[in-house]
């Protein structure tokens, strides 16, 4: 089976699978700390699912663009069907100031799409991440993702779930 049905299909449920995993306990966080998870709104085509947890400690970051008809174009792609961003955040990298948390580390990145010169489907390991977010719910947070040789997702806000901070 192709890895493009196989990715549709599955990407909700690794989403919803990291969105619980990633929920913020009944018990008090110790230290800095962000944690979220939901869908970032952005232009046809290139909203998201996300979810990420990360303390001074590290944590981890998943993001999945996947199914999205019509695909959007994206350097050097001419149209991306699906992307994932799975990472880890690197310790001691989580800065909080003014509401607005930022953390950095490495990730695998997946794409398929097409270029000039036809389909392309490319696995990059240990690409450089920054994800830099503000707390609230939908229509009040918001999220960007900066992606070392790739670009900029965002800033977009969230459509739907919660990111929520601790100082």
């Amino acid at each position: 089976m192709a890895a493009e049905p196989i990715l549709r299909r599955l990407a909700p449920f690794v989403v919803a699978t990291a969105l619980l995993a990633l929920a913020p306990s009944a018990s008090a966080t110790a230290g800095p700390a962000v944690r979220g998870g939901g869908v970032v709104d952005g232009p046809l085509g290139t909203t998201s699912q996300l979810a990420f947890t990360a303390t001074t400690s590290g944590g981890s970051f998943l993001c999945v663009m996947a199914g999205r008809s019509g695909g959007f174009p994206f350097f050097p792609w001419s149209n991306i069907q699906q992307m994932l961003v799975q990472g880890r955040v690197t310790p001691g990298s989580l800065s909080i100031t003014g509401g607005v948390a930022t953390f950095s580390g490495t990730a695998t990145i997946h794409v398929i799409g097409t270029t000039s010169t036809g389909r392309l489907a490319v696995t990059m390991k240990n690409v450089p991440f920054v994800s830099t977010q503000a707390a609230g719910g939908a229509g009040v947070a918001w999220h960007l993702l900066e992606v070392s040789g790739v670009g900029a997702f965002g800033p977009g806000p969230m459509k739907t779930g919660h990111i929520t901070i601790w100082p």
